[in-house]
């Protein structure tokens, strides 16, 4: 985690220095060592968040983007007295999870129904998949074409599209692009052939950000090709 309260505060990791979880209030131990990202660690070494992934320089960078004070925000359900660490939690209430491990489908369906005005981001850089993505495209996107929509075929043996279709939240794929991301339209799993709308990751950002709704797409059961 990138976070633990000292004293109260929410801290970023320091040789030597302990806080407390900002989730379950226990001893979290600052782990700041040269080749992996400054964190903070519980000293049970058991992670009391089951949807809890270890944070990469990926994550990091994209939490970055938003206020500190939205970064890892225990989110609460009273009715069942459920609580989990939400990646970003913005001040318009919109949770944004970024995820870069493969995840299971009853997980996804929990992490949906639990906080309900959620957006994806999703880390595609994973094996080949990015290449595979990039080969599959209908055409050379250009950066004007930012907010339209293109067919695509997927030829990874991955089933990165498979899993994220089944999503009902906002799912945008991050394939490395310096400036572009991928809202994921449609995929139909039998023929491979999807629909994907390109963004400009600034604008994704600041539409988050300003709780701005994000365009609404429908997404039916149209023949992409």
């Amino acid at each position: 985690m990138r976070y633990a309260l000292v004293d109260s505060l929410k801290v970023e990791p320091v040789p030597r220095l302990t806080g407390e979880c900002i989730r379950c209030g226990a001893v979290m131990i600052a782990k700041c060592g040269e080749h992996k990202l400054w964190h903070w660690a519980h000293k049970s070494r058991i992670h009391c968040d089951p949807w809890w992934e270890p944070e990469t320089d990926w994550h990091r960078t994209w939490k970055s983007h938003f206020a500190p004070e939205w970064q890892e925000v225990v989110h609460f359900a009273p009715a069942s007295g459920e609580k989990h660490v939400a990646d970003v939690k913005t001040a318009h209430g919109k949770v944004i999870e970024f995820q870069h491990s493969p995840m299971k489908p009853e997980e996804l369906r929990s992490r949906e129904s639990f906080y309900v005005d959620l957006v994806w981001i999703v880390d595609g850089n994973r094996g080949f998949d990015a290449s595979y993505f990039n080969m599959g495209l209908g055409q050379q996107v250009d950066e004007e074409d930012s907010g339209t929509v293109f067919p695509f075929y997927w030829y990874g043996r991955s089933k990165l599209i498979q899993i994220w279709n089944a999503a009902t939240c906002p799912v945008f794929f991050d394939f490395g692009h310096e400036r572009i991301v991928w809202r994921l339209v449609f995929y139909d799993p039998q023929k491979k052939r999807g629909i994907v709308g390109p963004i400009y990751r600034e604008k994704l950002i600041s539409d988050l950000t300003d709780g701005t709704q994000l365009a609404r797409i429908i997404r039916g059961d149209a023949d992409p090709a």
